[in-house]
């Protein structure tokens, strides 16, 4: 009897399920995607006052009809530049309060004006050059905006003759 006792408890144990300590893992892979937005800018047209008279003052203004004709004189013209974007942007400028003579070191008083467009040379709405924005007419799509940039000189017979000049340093961003 002892031996089937041991028997029936030996085959009880082959009987049972083996235990067994499973062992697992994991591991994660992350998907990323950076959306980049195109935007770049050029200047087209230099802003030019052109030949004043020693004392005389001039402007030009950056926004209203018939830039084209302005903007295409080689002695005076509004200045221009074309912004290639598929974003909303957002613009800051620096702008001088003076044009300096390289040569004399003398100065002209300098005010700008700006305006955008949506053609080259077209009608403006004006904005503050210092800080403005504009949007993406279809986001995603390629198109051009157009900085129209005029201003105003103040001429002094003291600073005396020669070139004068200051530079309007425009920074664009894009933005959603």
């Amino acid at each position: 009897m002892k031996k089937l006792a041991l028997s029936l408890a030996a085959l009880a144990v082959a009987a049972l399920p083996a235990v067994s300590h499973a062992q697992t893992a994991s591991a994660t892979v992350t998907a990323s995607a950076t959306v980049q937005a195109s935007l770049t800018a050029t200047t087209t047209h230099q802003l030019k006052f052109g030949t004043l008279a020693m004392g005389a003052s001039s402007t030009l203004a950056s926004s209203g009809g018939s830039q084209a004709a302005l903007s295409g004189l080689a002695t005076a013209g509004l200045g221009q530049v074309q912004v290639s974007h598929n974003s909303n942007v957002t613009v800051t400028a620096t702008v001088p309060a003076v044009l300096t003579n390289a040569v004399s070191g003398n100065t002209l008083g300098f005010a700008a004006n700006c305006a955008t467009a949506s053609s080259s040379g077209g009608t403006g709405t004006s904005v503050t050059c210092a800080s403005f924005s504009f949007n993406a007419a279809t986001p995603g799509t390629s198109q051009s905006t157009y900085v129209l940039v005029g201003g105003t000189v103040t001429g002094s017979a003291a600073a005396g003759v020669g070139t004068f000049t200051g530079d309007i340093d425009f920074t664009f961003t894009a933005s959603n």
